[in-house]
Order: C-alpha cells, then structure tokens, then sequence
C-alpha cells in the first residue's frame, strides 16, 4: 500500500512539473495621453491567490497554466516603459487584487470563458498616495478556442485600465502604503455619506461631492417639465442667473430623498447596508447598447465580436430589474457579475 501511494504521488509530481505553461504577452505599448505624466510604474501584486487558471488550449484540449512571462511588475512594467518617457513628479502604482481565467460551458462549437479582474491605480509622491481609478470586472467571451481567446485579452483588459487611469487627476486624501491593503474601506470609514442617515439637499456633479455630502453652494430651485422630469437646477444671487442642465449632475436630493442621474433620467438613489444602489438593468442604463461589456473595453475586431456573441447569451429582459450599487471610488455602476 506504502508503495503504491509513493508511485501515485511520484505521478501526480511528473504530472505537475510536466505540464505546459500559456503566457501571458504584452504586445504593444501603452503611451500616456492625459494631462499627468509619471516617472514610473510599480505593482503591487495583492492577490490572495496568485494561479489565473489551468486552461485546455488547442485541438487536442492540452492543459496548460496560464501564467505571466516573469512577474506583474517586471511584465507590466517593461510594457509601460516602451510607450512612455520618464518625466513628471509623481510615479504611477497599481494594485494587482485580482486575475482569474476560467473556462464554461460549451454550446454548439462554441465554449464560454471568462476573465475575472480586480485593480487600482493611484499617483504616488514620496510616501502619500492618491486615487485615480479602480476596475473590478468580469468579461464574458464566447468562442470556439476560449482559452486562447482569454489569454489574448488579458492585456487590452489591463490596456483599457491604463487609459481610463491616465484621464484621472489624483483626488480623494492622500494616504499611506498601509491603507492601500484595503482603500475601500479606508474610503467608507472617511466619506461623510456614510456618517449620517441624513441628505444634504441639493445639486451634486459628482460622485465625489455626492459622497463627501458637499453640493454645490447656493440655493438651486429644480426645473421640470410637462412630465415632471429633472431638466435642469436655477439659482439666482446677486442679479445673476446660473443654471446646471440635467446632464451634468450626477445627483440631486430633494427632501432628503437621491436621485441618480442616468441616460434615461434620474433613478431613485436607494440605500441600505451595503451601500447605495438603483433598481435597474443594463438594458434600461445603457438603452444603445445593453452590453456594457463592449462599454468598458475598447476591444476591436474579432475579439469585439466574440465578446458580443457571449454578451447576447446573457441577454436579460426587459422587465428584470435588480439592486444596481454606485462604486463609491469610482462613481461607476457596479454590476454583478452575473447580470
């Protein structure tokens, strides 16, 4: 019996060390166009589990471990340097917390995939570091070699993380490494919101003044029209008139009571435990296209149109409505990762 449990676990060692690996390769380069440059870029990679995934590549379904071609820091890292020079005050720091490949079911020729990310990004002078942009994500593809499909996309994932960065500013209180293990809560246990059961009434441009209880100052009345609809806040001071259009708040309370502004209007902004949230679908948010999949990855060609074809099998109803939660760092819908 000794024996043969030795020859097992001597197999499952060859089987172990035998097995392939899938790397991940950043082609390319990643130029910063926005206002803030940086001198660098470091990652701090803070995933719990660091394996993204065993994945069947080719005909033959050969199981391989996806894996970086050395580390997130030195992959991501070179991939920065080659489309940026070094310059600016401050260094550009992401926090790796998630990247898991894992592979579905399969229907017709096609098998489903998906790529579970998780990131943040923050500028970093001397020891303090400031918020710029966060991406927790899951993007569903639907072809017929899944696995290479996946692995294909994992840099236009970090690709598209890079270009929303580099069109934020740093905002938000500066803070220390010890606080980036867990910003989100640092944020909930410093924001005014969730200080008080209360409402500032009033005009809110965005989520950061929604969230710090700060709207715009002065006496705003709200307009509406035939259909009571939001169109717009007036005040007058001074023998002068400044008016807001509906269109660039991202909230307002009146009596109390939110309202998120959305491309279909305003929304009751509700609010329990968790956080706040709108009762909605993608559908009714995002009426041109209810796949926001395409909306957050500016993916191209082929690729566009597989993430499409997995999109329309999640297709929900029209009437389905679901509690649809504000990211507080961000300001963005956070949809679950089934919807």
């Amino acid at each position: 019996m000794k024996k043969l449990l030795q020859t097992a676990s001597l197999f499952i060692a060859i089987t172990v060390l035998s097995q392939g690996k899938e790397y991940i390769k950043f082609k390319g380069s990643i130029p910063n166009y926005g206002k803030e440059t940086y001198k660098t870029l470091t990652v701090i990679d803070q995933r719990e589990d660091k394996k993204i995934g065993i994945l069947p590549f080719g005909n033959q379904k050969e199981e391989k471990e996806v894996v970086f071609l050395t580390s997130p820091g030195n992959d991501l890292g070179n991939w920065y340097k080659k489309g940026n020079d070094e310059g600016g005050s401050a260094d550009l720091v992401l926090i790796l917390k998630k990247l898991k490949l894992s592979v579905g079911e399969t229907i017709g020729k096609n098998t489903s995939g998906s790529i579970d990310f998780s990131a943040q990004t923050f500028s970093k002078e001397g020891d303090q570091y400031r918020f710029l942009y966060k991406k927790d994500t899951v993007v569903t593809l639907n072809n017929k070699e899944i696995a290479e499909l996946l692995v294909k996309n994992v840099p236009n994932v970090f690709f598209d993380l890079f270009m929303r960065t580099y069109r934020k500013r740093p905002f938000g209180n500066a803070v220390s490494i010890n606080e980036l293990s867990d910003y989100e809560s640092f944020v909930r246990n410093n924001y005014a919101v969730y200080k008080s059961d209360q409402l500032k009434d009033g005009i809110y441009l965005d989520h950061v003044s929604f969230f710090n209880q700060t709207p715009e100052p002065g006496n705003y009345l709200l307009e509406r029209n035939e259909k009571g609809e939001v169109t717009k806040a007036l005040k007058e001071e001074n023998g002068k008139k400044n008016k807001i259009p509906a269109y660039k708040m991202f909230a307002y309370v009146e009596n109390g009571k939110a309202y998120k502004k959305g491309l279909s209007g305003f929304l009751d902004l509700n609010r329990n435990e968790k956080g706040f949230y709108v009762v909605s679908n993608r559908g009714y948010l995002f009426p041109a296209a209810s796949n926001n999949t395409l909306g957050m990855f500016g993916l191209i060609g082929g690729v566009a149109d597989a993430i499409q074809q997995g999109a329309e099998q999640k297709k929900m109803k029209k009437g389905d409505k679901f509690e649809i939660y504000i990211d507080p760092l961000t300001g963005e819908y956070d949809f679950p990762s089934e919807l």
